[in-house]
C-alpha cells in the first residue's frame, strides 16, 4: 500500500496565517472511503483515522510525519 503525505496546514508566524512549518498533513492512498490526517501536537506526531461508519481517535506519539504514516499504514495493514 502506497500512502502519501500531502500538505495541510502551516503554522502562523509573526501574525501571518500558513508560513511556518507544516502541522498537519491529509493522507493519499487510502482505501476507498477511508480518510486520514497526521498532526503535530502536544510535543509530537500522531495520526487520525476515520470513515463514514466510524471515527477513531488520535494515535502514536511519533517524531517524524514520516513515522506516524508508517504507523498508520501498520494499523491498515493489521485491520485489513
Amino acid at each position: 500500500m502506497k500512502l502519501t503525505l500531502l500538505e495541510g496546514s502551516r503554522t502562523i508566524v509573526i501574525g501571518v496565517l500558513g508560513c511556518g512549518e507544516i502541522c498537519s498533513y491529509d493522507v493519499a492512498g487510502l482505501p476507498a472511503g477511508a480518510h486520514a490526517k497526521i498532526a503535530h501536537f502536544n510535543h509530537a506526531w500522531r495520526f487520525l483515522r476515520w470513515n463514514d461508519e466510524w471515527h477513531g481517535n488520535w494515535t502514536g506519539n511519533y517524531s517524524t510525519p514520516e513515522a506516524a504514516l508508517d504507523g498508520l499504514r501498520g494499523e491498515l495493514l493489521t485491520h485489513a
